[in-house]
């Protein structure tokens, strides 16, 4: 073992117990939320539209794989209910430290819009694989390979991105509209970019898109970024600050209203 071998191994051992003790924090978190969860009535969201829709629908009440007894999609559900005044959408105190990231991703040069993603496919998959490790995962192959990211890319749903001053895309989300919620079903940002708080504005636009929509439209009430107990204490925190929290929920699909 070489010198510079045996000095990695003793910082590995004494950084260990800080993350134990980190683990040990997340779980406790993690449990708090749960035992809140089970005192809380489900709220119940009608999901409608075409076949893709009602493959969401699928997915959202299959039986989960480690918990049978539930489904995949129910507890502990990261939603932001975007039926409120549009002053209201990101007023408050609990907003401060975004809106502070949104001005700081303005005054560097960063601007938001919708795109089309078959015209940014390299721009995709160069921010997906702007580093190997996300949320403490290696970055799974499909987000890499240009052929599936193509094919992901075909699914239906808005794509929206922020980009750098020369127009370069540094953060993309695909939001579908299914039914009465507004699915952040991808969300990546340039690794490099991050601490610009491209990822802050890149949220803070879109939700405001979608309380566009739901007043012209009636739909969608609720934005959802996937799960709340998952991912790390930082992505839970990033949640949290975005107006998200975490709801048990029924899903119904609306017959009446599919095509």
């Amino acid at each position: 073992m070489t010198a510079a071998q045996q000095l990695d191994l003793r910082n590995g051992y004494r950084l260990l117990p800080y993350a134990v003790t980190e683990s040990l924090e997340n779980t406790r978190r993690k449990l708090s939320v749960a035992l809140w969860l089970l005192r809380q009535k489900p709220v119940r969201i009608a999901l409608f539209g075409d076949a893709y829709c009602r493959s969401v629908y699928e997915m959202f009440t299959a039986r989960h794989k480690k918990l049978p007894l539930t489904r995949r999609k129910s507890f502990g559900v990261a939603l932001r209910d975007l039926d409120v005044k549009p002053a209201n959408l990101f007023g408050g105190p609990r907003f401060e430290l975004l809106r502070r990231k949104v001005r700081r991703a303005r005054r560097l040069g960063y601007t938001f819009r919708r795109f089309d993603p078959q015209e940014r496919l390299n721009e995709i998959v160069r921010v997906n694989g702007s580093t190997a490790i996300r949320q403490r995962r290696a970055i799974q192959p499909r987000y890499l390979d240009p052929v599936q990211v193509a094919s992901y890319c075909a699914a239906p749903g808005a794509w929206y991105g922020v980009f750098d001053a020369d127009q370069v895309l540094r953060g993309y989300c695909h939001t579908p509209m299914i039914g009465d919620c507004g699915l952040f079903s991808r969300i990546l940002g340039d690794a490099e970019s991050l601490n610009d708080g491209i990822m802050y504005l890149l949220v803070f636009e879109t939700l405001g898109e979608m309380h566009k929509l739901l007043s012209q439209t009636g739909h969608p009430r609720w934005a959802m970024y996937d799960m709340f107990l998952g991912g790390s204490q930082g992505l839970r925190d990033f949640k949290h600050r975005c107006g998200f929290d975490p709801y048990r929920v029924t899903w119904h699909w609306h017959r009446d209203r599919s095509g």
